[in-house]
């Protein structure tokens, strides 16, 4: 079984659910943060959220409003990605938003 540490950096260009991240087939992943930047001049609301491909559905999990060139990390423990599990991220406004997550996969085979 193999660790691997990664980052995944993100900049939101649009409005929508934007996925920042997938699991791996054959691996789970351990999603350590997910550092979140407001680069404009006013408040911004983001949203982090999981796709769990197992039960074909979406779950917001952590929900912040960064003042102006604020940084936030979005969660408060780690949360644990099956295989072809996504991390979504949703802003209220399109280009503001930047950050990268930490992620430690670990491969089943």
């Amino acid at each position: 079984m193999a660790n691997i540490y990664k980052n995944a950096m993100f900049d939101l260009t649009t409005t929508n659910k934007t996925t920042v991240y997938t699991c791996p087939t054959e691996n789970v992943a351990l999603i350590k943060s997910i550092q979140v930047l407001n680069v404009s001049s006013g408040s911004v609301s983001v949203t982090a959220s999981i796709l769990d491909n197992s039960a074909s559905a979406t779950f917001n999990f952590s929900k912040r409003t960064l003042g102006s060139n604020i940084s936030s990390d979005m969660l408060t423990g780690v949360k644990v990605f099956e295989e072809n599990d996504q991390l979504k991220i949703t802003s209220s406004h399109a280009s503001v938003i930047t950050g990268v997550v930490a992620i430690l996969e670990q491969d089943r085979t």
